[in-house]
């Protein structure tokens, strides 16, 4: 996750000034959160222009990838690598399953790169396959943003199908199982930002034909292995046979071990389809860095990786843990024997994985750019964050983009 200070690598000439984004228009999509307080100059007041072949190059990695992981995934089923990968004993029956039988039904993610423009090589960072962000600004609000500055835009808009492969994957997973009723919860740990993520899973599931769809916070679920239930009224239970969680599945495996137990259940006896699916807690695991290098070491997109810093000669890598989340708890190397950067966080009891350092385009103040492609059975969005940290993280902006056609 280092940058470079060569002049090919500069974006400034890129970069497009536009007026902030209209606060009300925000407020017209329930969304002026990302420009409320704190979040002020979270949305970037430029757009990025970016050229049809990057984002196409882009898109291609993502596809590559996922094929890479979907391998390296069976790899560490095969192997019996689940305590390398964070896995716990009794979450294995349910990984198994899930692999075999649920594949197909892998609803969102996001592929998170360095590099991409000005011929930088992309190089692949990790993957947020389960509970991503970053959706809201992507589906709606850079759209938003660019309709508004149509006229320094020149017409160029950016590359968002989000929302409609979203319907278009949702509305395969409601019919590839027929025999369950068409009702849809979401639930949440109650954070503002994931009920605005879970606000576009809502969105599409409403336009797939789900009939039923509630938002609810996690405590007021009732889970058993019967299925998954809510109380509407005094003992009126109503059951949903669709659940979309934006809760964590390592969480679940390591601070719930009786809800993970619910869910083996539950999920084996086809009582409810949880999305995303089990299984995508082997791609979250960043222990799978490890594994698709292993599988293949010349892929152009790959950075090594690996649990030993015998590995790294140089010591030029990132450490950091398999489920960690929001830059925290890593620390960077760049040839030293101590970090010459440090994070601290709640993910500190993880095992740690180790990664070749990154070079990232930047811009004259400095500002890392990072480049994420939404997955959704295919590359569906495209989307930056800039920060002039050495780790992107929850003080990141996002910065809007425009394709421009070659």
């Amino acid at each position: 996750m280092g940058a470079a200070n060569r002049h090919d690598l500069m974006v400034d000439n890129n970069l497009i000034e536009v007026e902030a984004v209209n606060f009300d228009s925000l407020k017209n999509l329930y969304l002026e959160w990302f420009a409320n307080e704190e979040n002020f100059d979270y949305i970037a007041p430029e757009f990025l222009e970016v050229s049809e072949k990057e984002a196409d190059k882009l898109q291609e990695a993502a596809v590559a990838l996922n094929k890479l992981a979907i391998k390296a995934a069976f790899h560490i089923a095969e192997h019996d690598l689940w305590k390398e990968a964070g896995i716990p004993k009794a979450a294995i029956k349910l990984m198994r399953y899930s692999l075999a039988n649920e594949l197909d039904i892998h609803l969102v993610g996001r592929y998170d790169f360095s590099g991409g423009m000005e011929d930088t090589p992309i190089k692949f960072l990790e993957f947020n396959a389960d509970t991503c962000s970053l959706m809201p600004e992507t589906a709606h609000i850079q759209e938003l943003y660019a309709n508004q500055a149509e006229e320094k835009l020149e017409g160029d808009l950016p590359f968002n199908d989000l929302l409609d492969s979203l319907v278009e994957k949702l509305t395969f997973i409601r019919k590839k199982y027929p025999e369950h009723n068409p009702s849809m919860l979401i639930t949440a740990f109650g954070h503002e930002e994931d009920w605005l993520n879970a606000e576009i899973i809502a969105e599409a599931a409403e336009e797939a034909g789900f009939t039923e769809v509630q938002k609810l916070v996690m405590d007021k679920v009732i889970f058993s292995e019967e299925g998954v239930f809510v109380e509407m009224g005094h003992e009126h239970f109503v059951q949903f046979d669709f659940v979309f969680k934006v809760i964590p599945w390592e969480f679940i495996m390591h601070e719930e071990p009786e809800l993970l137990g619910i869910f083996d259940k539950a999920i084996r006896n086809k009582e409810v389809i949880v999305l995303n699916p089990a299984y995508t807690a082997l791609l979250q695991s960043k222990a799978i860095l490890k594994y698709m290098y292993e599988l293949e070491p010349d892929n152009p997109y790959l950075l090594k990786a690996s649990f030993k810093e015998k590995d790294f000669p140089e010591r030029k890598f990132v450490k950091k843990p398999i489920f960690g989340r929001m830059g925290e708890n890593i620390s960077m190397f760049d040839g030293g024997e101590k970090a010459f950067y440090k994070t601290k966080g709640d993910y500190g009891d993880y095992p740690r994985i180790l990664q070749q350092l990154a070079v990232f385009n930047i811009d004259e103040d400095g500002c890392r750019y990072q480049p994420s492609i939404f997955w959704t059975g295919e590359s569906s969005a495209l989307c930056f964050r800039r920060q002039d940290d050495p780790v992107i993280d929850d003080d990141a902006e996002y910065v809007p983009h425009v394709i421009r056609h070659d």
